[in-house]
């Protein structure tokens, strides 16, 4: 357990984080938006002053010349991005605002008037550039407002105290200003040090990716008169789905997993799993890869609580019989060369959940003409997202010239559209319909 003085600074770090990025995002803001409560906290200065009796107005002509001021410096903050889209007259409208200010203290008679308060919009939008400069130019607008309303007439004879309650106000707006300068320092730090974590983790995710992709198997297998393709497409950059296939004695071994989950941590499992699956190949016996694989998920793994659907199988070139073996996965298709088909059932738990039964195995033949299409349930989802909508696949999979075919077209329908929430991977196996047409995988 973390002390209490730990807990204590931190939440002080993500208060001034908070806080800083504000700031920040204040600082971003067009200029109109910036414009707008300094807008309206005049509109109600102006009206309080023309209705309330104990408000008194000592200039009528300085109270609409504050006026216009203020809707042209309002129409200056609209115009202003169009013809300076770098920004470099955008200080022109706070230094505007707190010459309105003074304008409007005039009006009401400096001594007694109430929106001296007015000058923390234009302080803070002055302040929060970066620099220490920026904290100078504030002080000196507020100071230019404080001063104005001596410029316009008034005497220190008619205003005793105007001079201490000037220097008092620009010494809090100044002070403001300086702690807004200095939170809006931190929220450039911070955004920049969460802009730079955010591109060192995009490019680790493209690299990942990249090492994943290339896991998968590209290179034709040795088996004559069969044709594999598979594909797989991540949700996001990095997937907890993955295909497999590659040469054994007398065929090929060809594996479909689904890990629990997306992302990088589905990832790693993921290569986990099939690299454990591999390591089995010299075993004829179909259970020593999918023991394997739960046995590492549960001990090495056993934190995570993951666990992995798997379809695993083995194909006899010679009689084209293929043993399998489905641990909780059940999205396997027997396509038959005159279009009819069988779901392949699953008669084991998926590798990674703890069960004392024995890895119960099953085969078939594949004749020519036929197909062995298996999928993750992300391709359910391409659909209505219901188990019946594998007869899509399998439609999809008669019409197919080849099995790079089939899979292309499937990826074509993950590729439309939005992004999938899951992610949809692939593997077709056919036998070809003459042995002389032979041809390895796409």
């Amino acid at each position: 357990m973390k002390p209490a003085h730990s807990h204590r600074r931190t939440r002080s770090a993500t208060a001034v984080y908070s806080s800083a990025l504000l700031v920040d995002n204040f600082d971003a803001q067009a200029p109109l938006l910036k414009q707008l409560p300094a807008l309206g906290l005049f509109l109600i200065a102006v009206a309080l002053s023309m209705t309330v009796p104990t408000i008194e107005i000592s200039s009528s002509s300085a109270l609409v010349c504050s006026v216009v001021m203020m809707l042209g410096a309002t129409a200056l903050a609209a115009l202003l991005p169009r013809v300076d889209p770098l920004g470099r007259a955008t200080l022109m409208i706070p230094a505007l605002d707190f010459l309105i200010v003074g304008m409007l203290r005039f009006a009401t008679g400096e001594s007694a008037s109430i929106f001296a308060s007015i000058a923390v919009l234009p302080t803070v939008w002055i302040a929060s550039g970066p620099g220490r400069r920026h904290v100078a130019f504030a002080c000196l607008g507020v100071a230019a407002g404080l001063m104005l309303p001596f410029v316009l007439g008034s005497t220190l004879q008619d205003n005793p105290n105007e001079i201490a309650r000037g220097f008092f106000s620009a010494g809090a707006f100044g002070l403001a200003a300086l702690v807004v300068n200095n939170l809006a320092r931190m929220a450039r730090e911070r955004v920049a040090d969460i802009s730079a974590r955010e591109e060192l983790t995009r490019l680790e995710l493209t690299q990942a990716s990249v090492v994943q992709q290339a896991l998968l198997p590209k290179g034709r297998t040795e088996v004559r008169g069969y044709a594999f393709a598979g594909a797989c497409l991540p949700s996001r950059a990095i997937g907890g789905d993955f295909f497999d296939w590659y040469d054994i004695d007398g065929g090929a071994a060809f594996t479909v997993g689904d890990v629990m989950g997306k992302g990088v941590g589905a990832g790693i499992i993921a290569a986990t799993v099939r690299a454990v699956v591999r390591s089995a190949r010299g075993h004829d016996d179909l259970a020593v890869a999918a023991s394997r694989a739960s046995e590492s998920l549960v001990s090495d793994l056993g934190d995570t609580s993951s666990f992995a659907t798997l379809f695993h199988a083995r194909l006899n070139e010679t009689t084209g019989t293929v043993r399998y073996l489905d641990a909780g996965h059940g999205l396997t298709l027997h396509v038959h060369a005159d279009g009819t088909w069988d779901r392949l059932s699953s008669q084991n738990m998926p590798v990674g959940m703890w069960s004392d039964e024995q890895w119960a195995t099953t085969q078939l033949t594949l004749a020519p003409g036929d197909t062995l299409v298996s999928c993750s349930d992300g391709v359910l989802d391409l659909y209505d997202g219901r188990i019946e909508s594998l007869r899509h696949i399998a439609a999809l999979v008669v019409t197919a010239t080849d099995a790079a075919d089939a899979v292309a077209r499937i990826s074509a329908r993950a590729e439309q559209g939005e992004a999938n929430e899951d992610d949809v991977t692939v593997l077709v196996l056919r036998r070809m319909c003459d042995q002389d047409e032979a041809q390895g995988p796409s």
